[in-house]
């Protein structure tokens, strides 16, 4: 499918001695969003992950764009469908900007402003700086372009666990293209050098968080191999990035913030530490402390929060920030991010000269997300809880003794109930696991009866696991009904009963692949 109209983003901002014509481009901007659905808009303003199929409406995950309350939705590790309550929020939000008799009318950098300023304050974080960013992997390379603008040494990227992160981190993390359209439209070629990201000085380092045999390591060996490689590379004269995982692909946490604190405190404005909060699923009160540190935090609404993919985020802490001013930010990067996608006080201190001005589809899917996240906000922290909990109770008991799925012992652990993502290794005889896990979930989806949503699989040593994960949207609807005096098995059924539907037509996919194995 071809990419939207300027991706919906201005194809090119004038520099400052000719803002009249800028502001022609933002008008124009404005009149194609009026003659568009939300639901085409939030397919805009992204790489070919989010484009929206011409014939199925879906994008690569499976997902829509707009509510899809008759299917059955446990993917937000990786992509969700807006829930109702998100796509009105966005749907209303729209109307302000592009309505002038709308109620609440503003004009487009008034929208933005007030949008960095809701992101920052229902993450915690009232005041904080943000970089809107069109997916996890653009937050990790503006944050590494950030760090590089601050840094006078070649730069070494220490990140974690590369293969339970984004697929095009490991590119991003070197400061190369991850992808062969930018966010706002550029064709480039994937693993070329990004214009002032040179790749003789950019080195990226990955921590593993599981052994070859696919164990979990101690959290002392991973913050050990990270202070050992901090050491080494600050030795060889270079500076350093240092990642803290708050959450992989399949729930597990890499290099602990006291240890990254440390490293931090080896050699001051020399190693820097970005939080990689992108799947959310972490206490929300760690992201002020994460500031309060010194440390550039990332995150996404597009996981745990369900907002349409992608809708990524950078808080800045103020040190990070005064030391930018006057700073040169990478030129390449001025094709992943628009001007309203910084904060009002960030334009205004840094003086950079974008090219873009601003991204609809971007600002209109954290929108949405922001919508569930505010609604979450207001439920009692025990309350969620309990409802993780029994959530992954009930796929305990479920998975226990079938067939095609298992929950694997080096997948157990804590962290499915603090993180809600539950790993289940797929079983075959004939196929490898990659290749079967890859036909059950297109068929989950594609297969007659109900259309089933789960995480894309991830390799884990020489097993594949499926990752049934719970959403925000699951938890506001759960807490909705124990407010109305249901009791709690009565206020979790809903989700329950949507567990059954999910895994009976598993187990009949597994028979019939099992039996097309044997034919």
């Amino acid at each position: 499918m071809p990419p939207w109209p300027g991706s919906l983003a201005d194809e090119s901002m004038p520099t400052r001695d000719a803002k009249a014509r800028s502001t022609v481009k933002s008008q124009q901007k404005l009149a194609a969003a009026a003659s568009a659905s939300p639901a085409i808009l939030m397919a805009s303003g992204g790489d070919k992950r989010i484009w929206l199929d011409s014939v199925s409406g879906r994008n690569r995950y499976g997902t829509l764009t707009r509510p899809a309350e008759d299917e059955i939705s446990f993917s937000s590790s990786t992509a969700s469908s807006p829930s109702a309550l998100a796509f009105a929020a966005a749907t209303q939000s729209l109307s302000r900007l592009i309505n002038p008799a709308a109620a609440g009318a503003v004009t487009y950098d008034v929208w933005f402003n007030q949008l960095h300023q809701h992101i920052a304050a229902a993450l915690g974080c009232a005041g904080a700086r943000t970089i809107l960013a069109s997916s996890g992997t653009d937050a990790e390379l503006l944050g590494l372009g950030i760090v590089s603008a601050l840094s006078p040494r070649p730069l070494t990227n220490v990140f974690v666990a590369p293969d339970e992160t984004g697929n095009g981190v490991p590119q991003a993390a070197a400061g190369r293209h991850f992808s062969d359209i930018t966010a706002l439209g550029l064709a480039v070629q994937p693993g070329e050098e990004i214009a002032g990201l040179a790749a003789e000085r950019i080195e990226a380092r990955a921590i593993a968080i599981r052994d070859e045999a696919g164990r979990q390591r101690a959290a002392v060996d991973i913050d050990a191999d990270m202070i050992a490689t901090v050491e080494g590379e600050l030795k060889k004269g270079r500076d350093v990035v240092v990642h803290v995982l708050d959450t992989s692909k399949t729930g597990l946490t890499g290099v602990t913030r006291d240890a990254a604190k440390y490293a931090a405190s080896l050699a001051p404005g020399r190693v820097r530490v970005m939080i990689d909060a992108c799947q959310l699923r972490g206490e929300i009160d760690d992201l002020r402390d994460d500031l309060a540190n010194g440390f550039i935090v990332l995150v996404t609404v597009s996981k745990f929060f369900a907002a349409p993919p992608f809708a990524g985020a950078l808080l800045l802490p103020d040190d990070i920030v005064a030391q930018l001013r006057g700073a040169s930010f990478p030129p390449g990067l001025l094709d992943y991010t628009a001007a309203q996608d910084w904060c009002p006080s960030l334009r205004d201190e840094l003086k950079i000269d974008f090219t873009t001005e601003m991204n609809i589809g971007l600002g209109l899917r954290w929108q949405a997300g922001l919508a569930n996240l505010q609604r979450f906000n207001a439920i009692p922290p025990t309350m969620a809880a309990q409802i993780k909990r029994e959530f992954v109770d009930a796929i305990r008991k479920r998975a226990f003794g079938e067939d095609g799925f298992f929950i694997h012992p080096d997948d157990d652990g804590c962290h499915l109930e603090s993180r809600a993502i539950v790993n289940l290794s797929v079983t075959s005889e004939e196929q490898s696991s990659m290749v079967r896990a890859k036909a059950v979930q297109e068929q989950l989806r594609q297969a007659a009866g109900a259309v089933c949503h789960v995480g894309q699989p991830v390799r884990v040593a020489n097993r594949a696991v499926l990752r049934v994960a719970l959403s925000a949207p699951h938890v506001i609807a759960v807490s909705e009904r124990l407010a109305l005096g249901d009791g709690l098995p009565a206020a979790m059924a809903p989700l329950v009963s949507q567990l059954d539907t999910l895994f009976e037509k598993w187990q009949q996919i597994h028979q019939g692949l099992a039996l097309s194995d044997a034919s």
